[in-house]
């Protein structure tokens, strides 16, 4: 994995980030955060008036941040071999809304604005693209004393439309952002567990996609939450992923429900040394970025 794209992020974001409304695929999220990675590094000087980048993309009208993207880098992030490609992908992002954790409506923000100018291109290989400026600057590793470490490579091969969210999460909390007290999360480190309750399952896996547990079993986690496509994606990115419905009763009968999600995650050894899996890949793309034209 030594071609992998790599990027550093803010692990509050990673364990925050949700799906508020419309639909992603893994690869888009990965498009998204190679078209920021760039910037999410950036040594945030104050200009004369004494205000950082960061202050103006907090405060920007209509929450548009633009950002330069060098169109050479979404390929080798994402893996794609031509810009049509991205295309549906960013559409998706122009689509979706996303905050980070579950507040009022309000608080959604669109991931993609779109391109200031021109899309990059082979002739035009780097643009100006629009981002959402909160998201972003949420997203920035500046104050953030253990930033996580996000294989964009791995994370555009997912197969599963859920495995990136989840994935982020798992990097969040092994990296010690915070949860809720009632998750009864262990302590940091490469292996961490924490019991969520039904009612938290949406700002725990980051979105309400799947509201039942069948449908989650079905479509993530395989029979009986033991093992499915989230859990095969994140060992392709490292991580090895356990999941176990806790069931209780119902009433006063005798009848279990689920009534919380264990998790667990930890680190692969030697994962890193290990190629990435050669998979067919979703229809769209992943990108990076830059603050200032190179």
């Amino acid at each position: 994995m030594s071609n992998a794209v790599v990027i550093p992020l803010s692990r509050y974001f990673a364990a925050g980030l949700c799906l508020r409304g419309g639909s992603l695929t893994s690869l888009d999220l990965c498009l998204w955060l190679a078209a920021v990675s760039g910037t999410l590094a950036l040594v945030d000087e104050p200009d004369e008036s004494g205000l950082t980048l960061r202050d103006h993309w907090i405060t920007a009208r209509g929450d548009a941040a633009p950002v330069w993207i060098a169109g050479p880098v979404l390929l080798q992030a994402t893996g794609q071999r031509g810009y049509a490609l991205l295309e549906r992908s960013f559409e998706r992002l122009a689509e979706a809304r996303v905050s980070i954790g579950l507040h009022g409506p309000a608080d959604a923000h669109r991931l993609w604005h779109g391109w200031e100018a021109t899309p990059v291109s082979k002739e035009d290989p780097i643009d100006r693209g629009v981002v959402s400026g909160l998201m972003l600057t949420q997203a920035m590793i500046e104050g953030d004393p253990h930033p996580v470490a996000v294989n964009l490579s791995a994370m555009a091969a997912f197969r599963s439309r859920f495995s990136a969210l989840i994935y982020l999460r798992a990097l969040g909390w092994m990296a010690g952002a915070g949860t809720p007290k009632s998750w009864s999360r262990t302590r940091p480190g490469p292996r961490v567990s924490v019991t969520v309750p039904i009612g938290d399952l949406h700002r725990a896996l980051g979105t309400d996609s799947l509201a039942m547990v069948g449908d989650w079993n079905a479509k993530a986690f395989g029979p009986g939450g033991r093992g499915g496509p989230v859990h095969e994606d994140l060992a392709t990115a490292g991580i090895r992923l356990k999941t176990e419905w806790r069931m209780g009763a119902a009433g006063y009968g005798t009848r279990q429900v689920p009534t919380g999600l264990r998790i667990t995650v930890s680190t692969i050894a030697g994962a890193e040394r290990r190629p990435l899996p050669r998979r067919p890949r979703q229809s769209s793309s992943s990108s990076i970025s830059a603050s200032s034209r190179p």
